[in-house]
């Protein structure tokens, strides 16, 4: 997958040779700054998604890999991250800004966002076994958050992310049946997102349109936090 200028390479090359201290705030400053901001912390091309073609000729299953590819990311982080962090972690993080009863059900609720992530990567792999694709697997991943407070962050970047992902990969589906099936993840990625902006002082619906993002954009935006695996 190409890059989209030399000055985008040379930022890949910076943030790949950064210590982790390093990278980790250049990742938690591009959380801050929104998804956008996400689009320059460019990284290496899935290999399991390796395309010689444009975006618009991807066929269903490569587009269903796309996706297996985010929601593989996005369950990774969910998982380990409240893993990591207990609900006392929550109540000291910047949610105390919130009523009890809103921050006291945050861990709860990111829970069922996990739990959603989940059941997309499990649905989407059969999809693909049952169109005889192969699924990838998942990547070993670095969001670089060191607190509830960075990780709340990434999490509305990854859901931001996850929405323009969806709504750009919907129009590359040739089958009915699988165009409503993404459809209605990008709604439930857009249920996460809005939640997720809200924790984090942002507006829950900042445009009356979404920005559709290509598939090569996705990726490039997500290679930031995938890394080799030790």
């Amino acid at each position: 997958m190409e890059l989209h200028s030399i000055g985008d390479e040379k930022l890949v090359s910076k943030v790949r040779n950064a210590s982790l201290s390093s990278r980790r705030s250049f990742l938690r400053r591009s959380a801050a700054a929104g998804a956008g901001a996400l689009a320059l912390a460019v990284g290496s091309s899935n290999t399991a998604l390796a395309h010689d073609g444009t975006d618009d000729d991807f066929d269903d299953v490569e587009v269903l890999n796309f996706a297996l590819t985010l929601e593989h990311l996005e369950y990774a982080f969910y998982r380990d991250g409240l893993e990591r962090f207990k609900q006392k972690d929550f109540k000291r993080s910047k949610l105390n800004g919130f009523s009890n009863r809103v921050s006291s059900q945050v861990r709860s609720n990111l829970k069922d966002v996990r739990d959603h992530e989940e059941i997309h990567v499990d649905t989407l792999t059969s999809v693909i076994k049952d169109l005889g694709g192969d699924p990838v697997e998942e990547d070993c991943y670095d969001f670089g958050y060191d607190n509830v407070n960075e990780f709340l962050e990434i999490a509305a970047v990854l859901e931001n992310t996850g929405v323009s992902a969806y709504d750009g990969a919907i129009s590359l589906i040739e089958s009915e049946g699988l165009l409503t099936a993404g459809a209605t993840i990008a709604t439930v990625e857009a249920r996460h997102a809005s939640y997720l902006n809200l924790l984090n002082d942002d507006s829950p619906f900042p445009a009356a349109f979404d920005d559709p993002k290509t598939p090569s954009e996705v990726l490039d935006a997500a290679g930031g936090f995938i890394v080799d695996c030790e």
